[in-house]
C-alpha cells in the first residue's frame, strides 16, 4: 500500500494536465517504401556486407495513427487480434497529443508472411514530469510477452497489466511497476519498483517479482537508481540484473547474488540468456575510457569473457540490445552506435558476431533496433528515421543477399520501437 501511495504521489505532476483538445494532425503508415536504401557505413573495424536490393512493396493500405481519443485516460485499450498462427512482428509507436505532453503508446501486430498490420493494444503515456520518476515510455516489448506469445505485461501509469491478444481480456496485477519482464518458463513477472518510503527523495529502485496470475509481490535486489529490464535464465530460476555498480546474476527464489560482475550494463536492454553455450551475452561500457565490449558466460556460475572489444569507450561507441540467433549457436545481432560528446547519436548499424570465429560483421542498413525470424535466415529491423529519437519503419532483410521487404512504415511521424518477433 505504501508504495502505491508512493507512486502515485511522485508522478502527481506527471499525470495531471488539462483537458487535450482533439488531434489535429493525422500521420500515414503506408507499405509503399522509398526506394532508396541507405549504404553501409563502418563502425570499429568489422567486415560490411554488401548493398541490399531496393525493397519490395507490401501489399497493405495506408492508415491513420491519430490517437484514437480527444484526450488521455488511465486505461489500456486492447484490440482482439484473434487466433495467432504462424510469425509475426510486434513493433511500438507513440502518437502525441497535439499538446505533446502525453502520448497514445499502440502496439501494433504485422504478419510476416502477408496480412494486414493491425493494432493489438493502445495506452497513454505521459511524455513530461518530475526528471527523477521513473518513465517507461519507450518499451522494449520482447521481454513482455508472456512464453506462447498469446500474452503480454504492460505499464499503464505504473500499474502492471496482462494483456490477452487473442480475445483482448485485461487483468490488472494489483501492483506497481515499471519496465516488466515474463520468465522463459512462463510462471512470474520481474519489474523494477520503487522501495518503501525511506530517508532519501527520490526513493531507491529495486527488483520485485510477482505470479504471472497476479498475488503478493516480493523484493529480489536493490538496484538504486536504474530503470533497465531484468533478463531471466531459460528455466526461470534466475535475473540478470542491471546495478549502479555492475551486473549481478540474482537467484529469484531466495535472492542471493551468484556472480557479481564490475562492468556496466551498456543500455536499457543488455542482456541475451539461452539454453545453449554459451548461454550469456551481454553489452558492456564504463565512461571512463574502458572500451565498449561484448562479454560472455558459458553459464551462471562461469568466469566472465570477451566476446568482441570495440576498441573505443562510451559515449564515442555504443553497444545494446544482443539477440542470439534462434538457429544458430554461435551468432549474436546486436546494434552499435555513434555520438559525439553531448549529442545525440548520430549512427545507428546493425552487427552480426560470429562468438566462435571472432567474425564481425556490419549489415548494410540504418537499424534502431533490429531481431531476428525465427528460421534465423533474416533480421528484421526498425530502420532509423532521418529525424527525432525513434524510427520510421520496420523492414526484413534477406541474408541471401535477394533484397529487403517493407512491413510497416511511418516517415510522416517516425516513432517506431520495440521490436518483437514472434511464433506461434
Amino acid at each position: 500500500m505504501k508504495r502505491a501511495i508512493l507512486t502515485m504521489l511522485v508522478f502527481a505532476a506527471a499525470c495531471s494536465s488539462p483537458s487535450v483538445p482533439a488531434p489535429s494532425a493525422t500521420s500515414s503508415i503506408t507499405g509503399v517504401p522509398p526506394s532508396e536504401v541507405p549504404t553501409a557505413i563502418s563502425l570499429a573495424t568489422p567486415e560490411v556486407v554488401g548493398p541490399t536490393a531496393s525493397p519490395s512493396p507490401a501489399s497493405f493500405p495506408s492508415s491513420t495513427t491519430t490517437p484514437r481519443r480527444a484526450h488521455p485516460d488511465e486505461g489500456v485499450r486492447p484490440h482482439a487480434l484473434g487466433t495467432l498462427a504462424g510469425d509475426w512482428i510486434f513493433v511500438a509507436k507513440q502518437v502525441p497529443y497535439p499538446d505533446n505532453i502525453w502520448a497514445e503508446l499502440q502496439i501494433w501486430a504485422i504478419p510476416l508472411d502477408s496480412g494486414r498490420p493491425r493494432i493489438a493494444l493502445a495506452y497513454d503515456v505521459s511524455l513530461g514530469g518530475i526528471p527523477e520518476a521513473i518513465f517507461d515510455i519507450a518499451p522494449h516489448l520482447h521481454r513482455q510477452f508472456s512464453p506462447d506469445g498469446t500474452r503480454v505485461v504492460v505499464s499503464v501509469n505504473g500499474a502492471l497489466v496482462v494483456v490477452d491478444l487473442q480475445t483482448g481480456a485485461r487483468q490488472p496485477l494489483g501492483v506497481s511497476g515499471y519496465f516488466p519482464a515474463w520468465s522463459k518458463d512462463g510462471s512470474k513477472i520481474a519489474y523494477v519498483s520503487y522501495l518503501p518510503f525511506a530517508q532519501v527523495v527520490p526513493p531507491e529502485q529495486a527488483i520485485f517479482v510477482v505470479s504471472a496470475g497476479g498475488g503478493p509481490e516480493r523484493e529480489i535486489a536493490r538496484i538504486g537508481y536504474g530503470g533497465q529490464a531484468v533478463e531471466w535464465s531459460p528455466d526461470g530460476s534466475k535475473v540478470i540484473v542491471a546495478l549502479q555498480d555492475g551486473i549481478a546474476l540474482v537467484d529469484v527464489a531466495s535472492g542471493r547474488v551468484l556472480q557479481r560482475l564490475t562492468d556496466l550494463a551498456s543500455g536499457v536492454s543488455f542482456a541475451s540468456w539461452r539454453s545453449a553455450t554459451p548461454q550469456i551475452a551481454m553489452a558492456t561500457g564504463r565512461c571512463d575510457q574502458t572500451s565498449t565490449k561484448l562479454v560472455g558466460l558459458d553459464d551462471a556460475g562461469a568466469p566472465e569473457r570477451t566476446l568482441l572489444d570495440m576498441g573505443e569507450p562510451c559515449p564515442t561507441l555504443r553497444v545494446g540490445d544482443p539477440r542470439w540467433n534462434p538457429a544458430s549457436r554461435a551468432e549474436l545481432l546486436y546494434v552499435a552506435t555513434r555520438a559525439n560528446l553531448g549529442a545525440m547519436p548520430h549512427e545507428y548499424r546493425a552487427h552480426i558476431l560470429n562468438t566462435t570465429s571472432g567474425r564481425d560483421t556490419t549489415l548494410p542498413f540504418d537499424a534502431y533496433e533490429a531481431t531476428w525470424t525465427w528460421q534465423g535466415d533474416s533480421v528484421v529491423y526498425v530502420r532509423r528515421a532521418a529525424t527525432g529519437f525513434f524510427g520510421d519503419s520496420v523492414r526484413v532483410w534477406r541474408r541471401d543477399g535477394t533484397g529487403e521487404r517493407v512491413l510497416f512504415e511511418d516517415t510522416a511521424d517516425p516513432r517506431l520501437f520495440g521490436i518483437a518477433s514472434l511464433r506461434y
